[in-house]
């Protein structure tokens, strides 16, 4: 049985969202899956700042890791079933934190859910994070 394919960009739907932080302005998500290479581009936009992170990653649960400014991070992904699971672990600014995220497609492949758990010292929340297939160009 073949997995889920995530390829695509993704917009960020507010509406649908239920986020325990403060909503960037805008995200999108562009994705490029090849089972089992991943490669993820996360760009958060909030007034006039825009916040691009890319990670290459396979499925397998290999980890790699990734520095930028203050932030490092190991990072992997894997399959529970027909869920892409995104563990990490980071330290920025000298606190520890984990970040575990379990993605879901919807079965018209035009949405994706992206349920997020952040545990550290100092911020505890849970996002759920609904993103909308952008048309292709």
């Amino acid at each position: 049985m073949s997995k889920p394919d995530f390829t695509g960009i993704w917009s960020f739907n507010r509406a649908r969202s239920v986020l325990h932080i403060s909503p960037p302005d805008a995200t999108t998500f562009v994705i490029d899956h090849r089972e089992p290479v991943l490669r993820i581009t996360r760009t958060h936009v909030v007034g006039e700042v825009r916040d691009t992170f890319s990670l290459d990653l396979t499925t397998d649960g290999q980890v790699v890791m990734a520095e930028r400014d203050d932030l490092r991070l190991k990072a992997r992904a894997y399959w529970d079933g027909d869920t892409l699971v995104f563990d990490t672990r980071l330290i920025r600014a000298g606190e520890e934190a984990t970040n575990l995220v379990r993605y879901t497609l919807s079965d018209s492949r035009e949405t994706f859910v992206a349920e997020e758990s952040f545990r550290s010292g100092s911020l505890y929340y849970d996002n759920v994070w609904w993103l909308d297939r952008l048309p292709s160009t």
